[in-house]
């Protein structure tokens, strides 16, 4: 099997001039969790000789697709044509002449015709608000005024729905994307990242118990 087309359907090549939307905090810790997994994978692999070992390095593997599925995965891809959703088991691809209005508010929201789409990255709850305005707050003194009144109470998620929304006014302008749909599509590499090492545990298990 080609390294290549694995790679490419995993971590798709953002397209030049994209702009990508996703917290670096989950990224991160996503990546955190594949470099530990690995470590342990192969002290495992070279320590291990029993069933309980071969279950421990089935759930290494299960959490490096949670880490795939929940902290690399998911973000927002705004280019030229679209704004793409790759969210946790499912892609959303709004091409910009069917978006009516980028909303915001505890995440970021894309409205087409009757349709709303959600995405996975940048949500943020109430109370999580609550205490970035607090933050924001403490630090408004640190700041000039203009400044200050800007970035007050603003979250990630407000930038991006400003930033979104402005790409979206001026795309929309453009002929020739008018009758355009949305399209749902299944993540396959996703789905698969969790399926195989979940049936993978269940096997171990199942070879442990026996």
């Amino acid at each position: 099997m080609a390294i290549a087309p694995v790679t490419a359907a995993v971590f798709p090549k953002t397209p030049a001039g994209a702009k990508v939307f996703r917290p670096p905090a989950a990224r991160f810790f996503g990546w955190a969790w594949m470099v530990f997994a690995a470590a342990n994978l192969v002290d495992i692999i070279w320590r291990g000789d029993d069933a309980a070992s071969l279950i421990a390095a089935t759930v290494m593997i299960v959490g490096c697709g949670l880490a795939y599925v929940i902290a690399l995965r998911p973000r927002i891809v705004a280019d030229d044509e679209a704004v793409r959703l790759h969210n946790l088991i499912r892609d959303v691809r709004v091409p910009w002449g069917a978006v009516e209005r980028i909303e915001g508010g505890d995440g970021v929201y894309v409205h087409a015709g009757e349709r709303r789409f959600r995405a996975f990255v940048l949500q943020v709850s109430p109370r999580n608000r609550m205490r970035l305005e607090a933050k924001a707050r403490r630090e408004e003194r640190k700041l000039p005024d203009k400044v200050a009144e800007y970035v007050k109470g603003r979250t990630q998620t407000d930038y991006a729905v400003e930033q979104l929304g402005e790409m979206a006014e001026e795309r929309s302008r453009r002929s020739g994307q008018d009758g355009t749909e949305p399209a749902v599509t299944w993540a396959w590499p996703a789905i698969t990242a969790l399926a195989l090492p979940g049936l993978a545990f269940v096997v171990a298990v199942v070879i442990a118990l026996v």
